[in-house]
C-alpha cells in the first residue's frame, strides 16, 4: 500500500523550533532574524548555523512583520526568527511501517484521526517524539497542515519524526492490522482503561478529532478502545494532553518489561 508524495511547510518559525530544526539535520536554505532580535537562543542559532552553513539574514522589522502574516502567525509566534527550510516530503506507509519495524522490535506508531488544531498537532508531536514514536501518520484532507505554528507548538519534534500523509484513516488501520499491528484507539466509551497492558508488540495508538473522537469507521477497526477515567465535570481532555498520557503509559510498560 503506498500513497501520493505531499510536501511538509517550508518555513519553520519560533526560536526553539529553528534550533532544532537545524540541529535535526534538515536542509535550511536560509534563516531570516528581525532586525533588534538578540539574546543567548539567536546567538546559539547564528552558531548552529554558521556550522551548517546556512546564512542567516537580518531582515527589516516592517518586511518581517509582513511575512509572519503571510504565513499565518500571531504576534510573537515568531519569536523574530523565521527559517525558509527545503521541502520534506512525507513517506509513503509501507516505508512508515518497514521503517518503524526496523527500529525496534515493539515500535509505537501514531495515527490522527481528524485533528484540526495547529497547536494541538504540535503538541501531540513532542509528547509522541518524547515518548519514543516512530512517526505519525495522518489523513491527506480534514487534518490541521503541518504550519510554522505546528512546528512550534512542536518544539521542533515534527522535523524529526516521520510523516506519513494518508487518504482514509480506516482503510489504513485495516491494512496495518494485516501486517501484524496492534490497534489502540482512544474514545468514550472504551473497552479497557488506559493503563491496562493492551500495548504490547508493534502497536499503533489512535487519536481522534478534538471534539467528535474517533469516526465509527475507525473504531471498527480498533482492536481495543482505552479511555481516560475523568474524576471532575468535564467529560473529557484535550486531545494533545490525552495523546501525552496514553502514549507515556504505553511507554511505560515497555520499559517495565524491559527491566523485568
Amino acid at each position: 500500500m503506498s500513497t501520493s508524495s505531499n510536501e511538509i511547510a517550508q518555513y519553520v518559525a519560533g526560536r526553539r523550533a529553528v534550533y532544532e530544526a537545524i540541529a535535526s539535520g534538515a536542509t535550511i536554505e536560509k534563516i531570516l532574524i528581525a532586525y533588534g532580535a538578540e539574546g543567548a537562543p539567536i546567538v546559539a542559532i547564528r552558531t548552529e548555523a554558521q556550522k551548517a552553513g546556512v546564512v542567516c539574514s537580518t531582515m527589516d522589522r516592517r518586511k518581517f512583520s509582513d511575512l509572519e502574516r503571510t504565513l499565518g502567525l500571531a504576534q510573537n509566534d515568531s519569536q523574530g526568527v523565521i527559517a525558509l527550510r527545503a521541502s520534506k516530503p512525507s513517506i509513503s506507509l509501507d516505508q512508515m511501517l518497514e521503517g518503524a519495524l526496523a527500529s525496534s522490535n515493539d515500535p509505537l506508531l501514531l495515527v490522527l484521526d481528524g485533528i484540526t488544531d495547529p497547536h494541538n498537532l504540535g503538541a501531540i508531536a513532542r509528547s509522541a517524539d518524547g515518548a519514543g514514536v516512530y512517526g505519525c501518520i495522518m489523513p491527506a484532507k480534514y487534518s490541521a497542515p503541518i504550519t510554522p505554528v505546528a512546528i512550534k507548538a512542536s518544539a521542533g519534534a515534527l522535523e524529526s519524526l516521520p510523516i506519513c500523509k494518508i487518504p482514509r484513516v480506516s482503510e489504513t488501520l485495516k491494512y496495518c492490522k494485516q501486517k501484524g499491528w496492534n490497534i489502540v484507539g482512544t474514545a468514550v466509551p472504551a473497552t479497557a482503561r488506559y493503563t491496562e497492558t493492551v500495548y504490547q508488540g508493534p502497536t499503533i495508538i489512535v487519536i481522534g478529532n478534538e471534539g467528535e473522537g474517533l469516526h465509527p469507521s475507525v473504531q471498527a477497526q480498533c482492536d481495543v478502545l482505552v479511555e481516560i477515567p475523568m474524576c471532575g465535570t468535564v467529560s473529557s481532555l484535550n486531545a494533545s494532553v490525552a495523546a501525552g498520557i496514553v502514549l507515556y503509559q504505553a511507554r511505560a510498560q515497555r520499559l517495565s518489561l524491559q527491566q523485568s
